[in-house]
This record gives structure tokens, sequence and C-alpha cells, in this order.
């Protein structure tokens, strides 16, 4: 995925728009992508991109998940 790819991917999930996607935001990337069945632990493994602790994912964060 390129970087336009990415950041767009990025914006589709962060329904806010406040640049950070949240664990309710994430949650819901999830579902819309088909995966209910594991949600908790997809959202757990994402998570741990979340360098900061600060309880969302900020772009840089988020890029680290697509490598």
């Amino acid at each position: 995925m390129n970087e336009a790819e990415l950041r767009a991917l990025f914006a589709e999930i962060d329904t806010d728009g406040d640049g950070r996607i949240s664990i309710v935001e994430l949650a819901e990337g999830f579902k819309a992508e088909g995966a209910q069945g594991h949600l908790a632990e997809e959202v757990k493994k994402a998570m741990k991109a979340d360098a900061n602790h600060d309880g969302v994912l900020d772009f840089e964060e988020f890029r680290t998940l697509q490598k």
C-alpha cells in the first residue's frame, strides 16, 4: 500500500477527523472489513502499535500496522 492509499485508509477509519484513531473507530473499521469473529483480538493486536500509550493511534503508529 502506498503512502496516499494508507493516508486515505487512515482518514476513512478516523471517522471524527481528529487525526487519531480511537479504539471505537478501530473496532468499527475492523467490523467493516468483516473481522467480527475475532474483533477483540484484532483490536488488541492493533493497539500494541500505540507507542506512546495514549489509547489512540496517530498516523505514524497506524503506519506500523501496515508493515
